[in-house]
């Protein structure tokens, strides 16, 4: 089997991040043969030169951009592709029709109309699943194939250097996610104003940076506010922190909340359709309404002062992983689908 993995997008990002742990896992527990297709970003290229993969990057640019598609037919045809795995729309709008199936990975609710190349379909989510049936894409082209997220453990002597906790700020707060509107930080920040013993770490870069500062310090949290910045691995810190927060106003899946659960870190998140479909609430989680500070930091204050439900959801959480999402299962599903929509 020839797959060729083809991602157009940015330095910094969960898709970007599974693309790289993805391709990764399949080249050393499989015998799929891969070429990784994207762009020149060193942090993606960095994480997959070990690999053995072929590597080969392109621009990826606008519509007048016709050497993109050209260069990528080449390296489609001379590696014998037989399956070409588009991760989002970009990728897929530029992905030629071959004698390769052209398939579509989708971590959202986009648009068809970059996809209509593809014959085969897998969403990461059952929520995308059942939207791209209701969009008029044939069953037996839709595929459900959850992420997995990184499972090595950490290793003793591991260094991370932790922010130091403000004052009384004993209890840690944990976020991560790119800057973004979407991700609702600023739900969040308002909440940790009512949650006066935490100290919030947001783990991510953005547009939205300068904006969450300057609410954190109009609000009076900005002390208790640390910007860790990107992080490749979240691992060390979840360990650390006492509640997580998945605060999103959007989020089709969540890779954060497997995160969390499989370092067993308890959590809190918002109602976004990714959450709301991996979560049960009380057993592996907390729900709050999106938009809903004050009931975000009520249901993180209650987290916070109940040590056995802290231990229930890490232990659940830690369960949900093992039994949905572990990396074996995700790269053994991947594997029947290359077989199943093969030319």
């Amino acid at each position: 089997m020839r797959v060729a993995q083809i991602m157009a997008g940015q330095e910094a990002g969960g898709a970007e991040l599974f693309y790289a742990r993805l391709t990764s896992a399949l080249a050393e527990d499989t015998d799929v043969k891969q070429i990784a297709i994207l762009r020149p970003h060193a942090r993606w290229l960095e994480m997959l030169e070990s690999t053995g993969v072929a590597l080969e990057t392109h621009r990826f640019g606008g519509r007048l951009d016709l050497q993109t598609k050209r260069r990528m037919r080449a390296h489609l045809e001379s590696f014998e592709v037989d399956v070409a795995l588009s991760w989002m729309s970009r990728a897929a709008r530029f992905c030629p029709r071959g004698v390769w199936t052209n398939a579509a990975r989708l971590g959202g609710y986009y648009s068809l109309k970059y996809y209509q190349n593809c014959q085969a379909f897998v969403g990461n989510t059952e929520g995308i699943c059942d939207y791209l049936r209701k969009q008029g894409v044939p069953a037996e082209k839709v595929h459900y194939i959850p992420n997995f997220i990184d499972e090595r453990p950490l290793p003793a002597d591991d260094a991370t250097q932790f922010p130091a906790t403000q004052g009384d700020a004993g209890s840690i707060l944990m976020a991560a996610g790119r800057l973004h509107r979407n991700k609702g930080f600023d739900v969040l920040i308002e909440a940790l104003s009512a949650v006066p013993s935490a100290t919030l770490w947001l783990a991510g870069e953005g547009p939205e940076r300068t904006h969450l500062a300057q609410l954190a310090q109009r609000l009076g949290v900005r002390d208790r506010v640390e910007f860790l910045g990107w992080q490749d691995d979240l691992r060390p810190y979840l360990q650390r922190a006492d509640v997580f927060v998945c605060s999103s106003r959007i989020e089709p899946l969540g890779n954060v909340v497997l995160e969390a659960w499989r370092q067993g870190c308890p959590l809190v998140a918002a109602r976004a359709a990714g959450p709301v479909e991996l979560i049960t609430d009380g057993r592996t989680g907390s729900l709050c309404d999106l938009e809903d500070a004050a009931g975000m930091a009520r249901a993180i204050t209650q987290l916070l002062g109940s040590a056995t439900q802290r231990q229930h959801y890490s232990a659940a959480g830690q369960e949900a992983y093992a039994a949905g999402f572990a990396r074996a299962q995700v790269v053994a599903r991947y594997l029947q689908f290359f077989d199943t929509v093969k030319p």
